[in-house]
């Protein structure tokens, strides 16, 4: 398996994303991966890591959430659809690519 969890963390707008994913990054051992957006601007941001550091990062953004927060989720040992899913938005999402190219 590619990851060992998954943290999903869904919110209105980019600027919102970007707040998420500095929240969670700092809170916890986690890697962002993608962000994908919808119709209406919804927008979900993706990390990953071990199980308890991607609950931890989404714990703390659904108990001190740094903006409306719509909807979380935590996938352990996620399906291979899952993760096909999360790659496949990063490679469509220049932001994420270029992001995720950089640690690499």
């Amino acid at each position: 398996d590619m990851f060992n969890a998954l943290g999903l963390v869904e919110v209105l707008g980019s600027a919102d994303a970007i707040q998420v994913v500095d929240v969670m990054v700092k809170t916890a051992e986690v890697e962002f991966q993608t962000w994908n957006t919808k119709c209406g601007g919804h927008t979900t941001v993706f990390v990953s890591g071990n199980v308890a550091a991607v609950t931890e990062a989404v714990e703390r953004v659904k108990t001190n959430p740094p903006c409306v927060v719509c909807n979380t989720a935590v996938i352990s040992n996620p399906s291979e659809e899952a993760e096909r899913f999360v790659l496949e938005s990063r490679e469509s999402s220049r932001f994420a690519r270029e992001a995720f190219a950089k640690k690499v």
